[in-house]
C-alpha cells in the first residue's frame, strides 16, 4: 500500500510488526515501483523478503533470488511465449472503442497490466484465448491482468515460509490477486471495501474489518499485531 495512505498510527504499527515477525510485503508491482515506495525512509523499515510483480520476482536483501529467478523460468517455459500472449492481448484490445485502453506494460517479464474498461464478455473472451495457452486473466476493477498459470503471491511467500521454516503464515489482502495468498494463510483478513470483497470472495480463517478505508488499514495492522508474540 502506498506509504500516502498511512495513517500515522498504520506506519508505527507496520514498524512494530517488523519488529516482531518476518513481514513481507507482496505486491503487484514492479521491482522498480515497489523500490520508489522507499519504505526504509519512509517507515524505519527494510523488510528482508519481498514478493514483487505478483510472485515473478522474489527480492532478498534488495536483491532478486537468483534461485527464484530460475524457477519462474521454468513455469515460463511450461506456458506459451510472453510475445505470443502480448498479441492475443492486442488483438482483444483493438476490439474495444479507440482511446478505451492504456497502455500495456510488462510488469518484469512475469505478467502484463493494462487498464481497460470492458464487459464481462470480453474478459470471458480473452481469458478462453489466455487459458488455451497455459496463461489467466485476473481483472481487478478496470485493470487487466495477464499472468502465466501458477504464479501468484501465494506461491512466493509460501517459499519465503520454506526458508525460514516458519510453522503459522498470517496474510491481508484486498484484490483478486490476494485470493491465493489468503487461501495459503493459516489466517488472514481482508477490508469490508476491497475488491475482493466486493467480488464475493470469503474464506471461514479470513477476517473481515468493520472499517473501511484509511481506518481499515489500521484496522488490519492491529490484527496482525494481535496475533504476533
Amino acid at each position: 500500500m502506498p506509504t500516502a495512505m498511512l495513517t500515522p498510527r498504520t506506519a508505527a504499527a507496520l514498524a512494530a510488526l517488523d519488529r516482531r515477525a518476518v513481514w513481507v510485503p507482496a505486491t503487484t508491482r514492479s521491482t522498480a515501483q515497489y523500490a520508489r515506495l522507499d519504505l526504509g525512509r519512509r517507515l524505519g523499515v527494510a523488510p528482508r523478503y519481498v514478493v514483487a510483480a505478483c510472485g515473478g520476482v522474489l527480492l532478498v536483501d534488495g536483491v532478486p533470488d537468483p534461485a527464484w529467478a530460475a524457477w519462474i523460468e521454468r513455469l515460463l517455459a511450461d506456458a506459451a511465449p510472453r510475445a505470443e500472449v502480448a498479441d492475443v492481448l492486442a488483438r482483444h484490445l483493438a476490439c474495444l472503442p479507440p482511446g478505451a485502453a492504456g497502455p500495456v506494460r510488462d510488469v518484469d517479464g512475469a505478467l502484463l497490466v493494462v487498464r481497460a474498461p470492458a464487459p464481462a464478455a470480453w474478459h470471458t473472451g480473452l481469458a478462453a484465448e489466455c487459458d488455451a495457452r497455459g496463461w489467466r486473466v485476473v481483472v481487478h476493477g478496470t485493470e487487466v491482468h495477464v499472468l502465466p498459470r501458477g504464479l501468484g503471491k501465494g506461491r512466493a511467500v509460501d517459499e519465503v515460509r520454506r526458508r525460514l521454516g516458519s510453522t503459522r503464515l498470517l496474510a491481508a489482502g484486498d484484490s483478486p490477486l490476494d485470493a491465493d495468498l489468503l487461501r495459503a494463510a493459516d489466517a488472514g483478513i481482508q477490508p469490508v471495501d476491497g475488491r475482493l470483497h466486493a467480488a464475493g470472495w470469503r474464506a471461514d480463517h479470513v477476517a473481515v474489518t468493520a472499517g473501511t478505508g484509511l481506518r481499515a488499514g489500521e484496522e488490519i495492522v492491529a490484527w496482525l499485531l494481535a496475533r504476533c508474540p
